[in-house]
Order: structure tokens, then sequence, then C-alpha cells
């Protein structure tokens, strides 16, 4: 049982060493999408109050 619990925390540990890295990227990703679409909401707000 010790041997099963000792391998299930090491893999647990391997997948969050991997898992840390990937999820902080998409975060990243997540944070350049949604300032490239508030500057692109933006630059169609001064379009619209320009044409009016």
């Amino acid at each position: 049982m010790r041997k099963f619990l000792a391998r299930v925390a090491t893999l647990t540990r391997k997948v969050a060493e991997w898992l840390i890295p990937v999820l902080s990227a998409i975060k990243l990703l997540i944070e350049i999408v949604g300032k490239v679409a508030n500057c692109h909401d933006r630059k169609l707000q001064i379009q619209v109050s320009v044409t009016r």
C-alpha cells in the first residue's frame, strides 16, 4: 500500500510540475487576448464617435 501511495504521490507531483507552466501560459494567453480585444473595442468606439 505504501508503494502504491508513493507512486501516486510521485505521479501527482510530476503532473503538477507539467501542469503549472501550461496553466500559466494559458493564463498569459487569455490576458493577451483580452487586452487585444479591449484595444480593438476602443478603436471601434473611436471610429463610431468620429463618424457621428
